[in-house]
């Protein structure tokens, strides 16, 4: 005879997590975000370039050349200065003729601050007739 005790085991499910729809919801955020991102448009700034000639003709006119190089050095009229005293140097020369005009010429490898800084020195001296040139 066969005794059964009172407290029979009962056999143990095994316990597994079904993944599928986990690997679903990844692969969707994975497609979402791939499009999402496709559609971002950079922001630009439009910049309008002066041909040649009006640069030509701006430059047979009487005017201030500040030239700022490579090495961040300043000329004024061709005479080295620190950037400092531009903005005065160009209020003396403009005094007389405030419709004075003004050609920043700056090499392509100058940082971008200094050409501003130079620009708001050259504001600063009280004109707004400004050219930028790059070399």
């Amino acid at each position: 005879m066969k005794t059964h005790s009172f407290y029979q085991q009962e056999e143990k499910e095994l316990v597994s997590i079904n993944i599928t729809p986990l690997i679903d919801i990844v692969f969707l955020l994975l497609v979402f975000f791939m499009l999402a991102t496709s559609f971002i448009q950079k922001s630009t700034i439009e910049v309008n370039l002066d041909s040649g000639e009006e640069i030509q003709t701006f430059i047979n006119e009487k005017m201030v050349i500040v030239t700022l190089n490579e090495k961040g050095l300043i000329y004024l009229n061709n005479k080295k200065i620190n950037i400092s005293n531009v903005g005065t140097a160009v209020r003396e020369i403009i005094k007389d003729n405030p419709k004075h005009k003004v050609l920043i010429k700056s090499h392509k490898k100058t940082h971008v601050q200094k050409v501003i800084r130079l620009i708001e020195e050259v504001r600063l001296a009280g004109t707004d007739n400004i050219k930028l040139l790059n070399l």
